[in-house]
């Protein structure tokens, strides 16, 4: 077994990487012990902060500017009764920009419950080396960084079709195949009050509209990667504590009141610290559910419009260069649908594990206290740890079909509408 020392920050350094790239620190420093004073800040530092606080302002005010932009071309596109196809497509971008505006702010707004969250998710995390291998942090690693990678992949990758198709188009493909018909487009559509089509403006709009669009990546990657990791802690905590009492063999069989007695102490100080470890996991579950639960709720309605809209326009029919950025978009919603969804029912399974282990685990021979208090601990796991989108929304593999069944319903319902 692996003795090579995984730092909490292994976890968590993704999430943290998307949040900086939008000039975000999502909590406060977890390494400082909370009697510790806090450090006064050089002037550099200072002055570091400000301006990434502004930086982190701008990116904000421009990825609402576009939103507004792009809502204005859906009413024009409505009032003259235009391609309903484009206003579709734009249903598509407003809904990947509002879930990342609203994930933003949500993430300002939970700053200091988030801080706490990450400073009780650090103090029960193994740090010493001679502490890690039973909790298996390798393979939990190095499985949230495969199936983040790929969630951060495809959005990136669709990202970036949509952004530079255009200009690819315009600059390159129309000249290498002596196109002379080509007109500028912009990665989204959008309506101003103003003309950009044959003058310089267009250019800034289009550095706008993809720089809004990294900064709306970068914040809705970074939400769902945070939250995932969070529940990969209590995975591997969950686990951690069901092998512990599997593991564990209870009472005696000497005959030796003294020693009996000493080992039913024993016992009792055992199973006290598992239901405290337990009920402590427990509630970092809930909070998790409190921060990130409305955030996921609005992001799981979100993008079941999205599919709903992107299947439409699979239905009508759409150019080659599109269909590639459609179906790219298409992998990008289903990825992160069973991201969400697989660790919410891995935490449930492994949640349920701990009244299996208690069941297992040797008690046959334990002091009658002992066997008494084991219901308890029965009763609680059998009421599993969930992850919870608001109340409305138990986050499950069932919900990734629940998901899916709800945008073919409005799929059917807008292709029938459009039909007619």
């Amino acid at each position: 077994m692996s003795k090579k020392m995984i730092e909490f920050g292994a976890f968590m350094s993704t999430a943290n990487f998307w949040y900086s790239f939008n000039g975000i620190v999502a909590y406060d420093d977890i390494y400082r012990q909370p009697g510790d004073a806090p450090q006064q800040k050089s002037f550099a530092a200072r002055f570091t902060t400000v301006l990434r606080q502004i930086y982190s302002l701008i990116g904000l005010v421009n990825l609402i500017w576009v939103l507004i932009i792009e809502a204005s071309f859906v009413v024009v596109n409505f009032i003259e009764n235009s391609d309903f196809l484009q206003a579709a497509r734009n249903f598509t971008f407003m809904g990947f920009v509002i879930v990342s505006i609203l994930k933003i702010l949500s993430n300002l707004r939970q700053r200091s419950r988030l801080s706490i969250l990450m400073q009780k998710l650090y103090e029960i995390y193994p740090k010493q080396s001679t502490d890690q291998p039973p909790y298996e942090l390798q393979s939990h690693l190095s499985h949230y960084r495969r199936i983040g990678f790929m969630h951060a992949f495809t959005h990136a990758f669709t990202v970036g079709t949509y952004n530079f198709l255009p200009m690819i188009n315009y600059l390159f493909l129309a000249p290498l195949l002596q196109h002379t018909d080509v007109v500028r487009e912009l990665p989204y559509y959008c309506w101003v009050p103003f003309e950009w089509r044959d003058n310089w403006l267009y250019y800034p709009l289009y550095v706008s509209q993809v720089c809004a669009s990294l900064t709306g990546l970068g914040g809705y990657l970074a939400s769902d990667l945070l939250f995932c990791a969070a529940t990969v802690q209590l995975i591997i905590h969950f686990r951690k504590l069901a092998r512990d009492i599997e593991a564990y063999q209870a009472g005696c069989s000497c005959a030796t009141a003294d020693v009996c007695t000493q080992q039913a102490q024993r016992d009792l100080d055992f199973l006290s610290a598992a239901v405290y470890y337990h009920s402590h996991t427990l509630a970092l579950c809930q909070l998790i559910n409190e921060i990130f639960g409305l955030p996921v709720l609005i992001n799981f309605i979100s993008t079941s419009f999205v599919i709903c809209f992107l299947a439409f326009q699979f239905s009508i029919g759409v150019p080659l260069d599109s269909m590639v950025a459609l179906v790219s978009y298409m992998i990008c919603c289903l990825v992160q649908f069973y991201m969400i969804c697989s660790y919410g029912q891995e935490l449930i399974t492994t949640s349920e594990n701990i009244g299996h282990a208690v069941y297992n685990h040797n008690w046959l021979v334990a002091d009658v206290r002992y066997k008494k208090m084991l219901i308890l601990i029965i009763r609680r796991a059998q009421k599993p740890a969930i992850l919870k989108a608001t109340t409305f929304v138990n986050i499950s593999m069932g919900t990734l079909t629940d998901l899916l069944q709800l945008s073919y319903k409005f799929f059917a319902l807008i292709r029938t509408m459009y039909a007619r």
